[in-house]
């Protein structure tokens, strides 16, 4: 186990008391929420819980100080920021504030990944509340936040500070924690529920500065000098905002291509010929998977949450009402399909599969996409697969199954991006315990893996 995430542990801690000092926040308790001081990976977020032992002083959210852009604790440029953030509550004494980690493994050093979360928790939170008024309360309110801290000292800033959200603190449990033990009518019920989140999150995006754009989301200013929202580099792929969601996919391969050429085991997978056909492939397929991809697969833009999973839903144990949706780091503006690909392991409504071994071996994955579920499979997993993919199908929702014969050349073609970088030729913690014979041979078996997607995917070329 290493120590990479508490050797600034101090650091972290005397930039959160002097955020607190530039609200005028008295602080009672600070407690790390879901921290271990060792561990193999950086967090890609360091988040807090801060106690006050008496409510702020209002007057010190969006005063002139706070909203100066010279300050490094900016709110939001433009006299729109209403629309993205409001202070707190009166009363209100506990806080949450989430910290960057710039050392996060997969993400995209170019972009501002707090603007990005900001805005896709509004637009999460707007599609929700037209889903049924008032279920937009499961996003948390933001109440201050700074993408880009300065080095300041008359300002607060120091060498070092991390981008920081000042935000709601939402009670509850992961739903993870507490699934398993529920009765088969509360699952349902709780199901039903996160249906309804999905149907929000996908409410169509249109308009603005990111009308007609895939990618990140950020803040800009529009001709009127007013905030607004802009597409911008997504948090975990490099480049964007795209005009086309085939250009969105070929950006992701290219993404985990170059960061293969970092792993010293993978080496971009030079030699037999593999980058060279690895190359042409995202070029010939990206040419064709437009009019593929027409065969129920059209062209749509929605808020993509990119990590929907029952750790990120946060559940009351004695009511078994959802309390939160959180952690929309790697939110972004995709298709709906995308969701299908990238959340919803532990839900069952991930075409991939779950994460780790797959109770259903495969089977899952099949009926999502064939709509057929017929089958009698004795697993949690996939009843509980079956049953979300039949709440959504009340609510409207398209699903995988309503995608095809699309969906399968996006599977496949996600299955390439999966293979292109693994985790553990890549994880310092990994290889390091490796011997080289070992990693030669992790090294071939992932080549043959990737040379026989790559073979199906020429395929659909045929």
């Amino acid at each position: 186990m290493s120590d990479i995430n508490h050797q600034t542990y101090p650091t972290r801690l005397s930039q959160l008391h002097r955020i607190s000092h530039q609200h005028d926040l008295k602080i009672h308790t600070i407690t790390p929420i879901a921290y271990q001081a060792l561990g193999p990976c950086p967090y890609n977020n360091f988040i807090y819980k801060i106690e006050l032992s008496e409510p702020p002083n209002l007057s010190f959210f969006f005063s002139s100080s706070s909203s100066s852009s010279s300050s490094g604790y900016a709110s939001i440029p433009g006299t729109k920021s209403n629309e993205y953030i409001s202070p707190p509550p009166e009363g209100e004494t506990v806080f949450v504030i989430r910290m960057s980690n710039p050392l996060a493994m997969g993400i995209n050093s170019l972009s501002d990944r707090v603007e990005n979360e900001i805005v896709a928790m509004y637009l999460a939170r707007r599609g929700l509340d037209s889903v049924n008024p008032g279920l937009g309360d499961l996003i948390p309110r933001v109440y201050a936040f700074c993408s880009k801290p300065q080095d300041d000292d008359d300002d607060g800033g120091r060498q070092g500070d991390l981008p920081w959200t000042m935000m709601e603190y939402k009670p509850g449990v992961e739903l993870n924690e507490v699934y398993d033990d529920l009765s088969a009518e509360v699952k349902e019920d709780v199901l039903g529920q996160v249906a309804d989140v999905v149907a929000g999150v996908q409410r169509p995006v249109s308009g603005g500065s990111i009308g007609g754009l895939y990618g990140g989301l950020g803040l800009g200013k529009d001709v009127d000098g007013d905030g607004g929202i802009i597409g911008t580099e997504m948090t975990t792929t490099s480049g964007g905002p795209w005009k086309s969601y085939e250009m969105f996919l070929q950006a992701r391969l290219r993404h985990e291509l170059g960061d293969a050429e970092k792993s010293p085991v993978i080496d971009g997978w030079k030699g037999n010929g593999v980058r060279e056909r690895l190359e042409g492939l995202i070029e010939r397929v990206g040419r064709t998977l437009s009019s593929l991809m027409k065969s129920g697969v059209e062209e749509r833009r929605v808020l993509v949450h990119g990590d929907l999973t029952m750790n990120n839903i946060l559940i009351s144990p004695t009511t078994h009402k959802l309390t939160a949706l959180l952690d929309f780091d790697f939110a972004c503006i995709a298709h709906p399909a995308h969701e299908y690909l990238v959340s919803l392991q532990d839900l069952g409504g991930n075409v991939m599969g779950p994460y780790g071994e797959d109770p259903t071996q495969g089977k899952l994955s099949q009926a999502l996409l064939s709509g057929d579920f017929s089958e009698d499979v004795p697993d949690t997993l996939w009843w509980t697969g079956k049953t979300l993919d039949e709440m959504l199908k009340r609510r409207g929702v398209k699903r995988p199954c309503e995608m095809m014969p699309g969906m399968e050349v996006l599977r496949q073609w996600r299955a390439l991006e999966q293979l292109l970088c693994p985790f553990h030729l890549t994880a310092p913690f990994i290889v390091q315990r490796m011997t080289e014979e070992q990693r030669a041979g992790a090294r071939k078996g992932a080549e043959e893996e990737l040379v026989a997607q790559m073979e199906v995917l020429d395929k659909w070329e045929g």
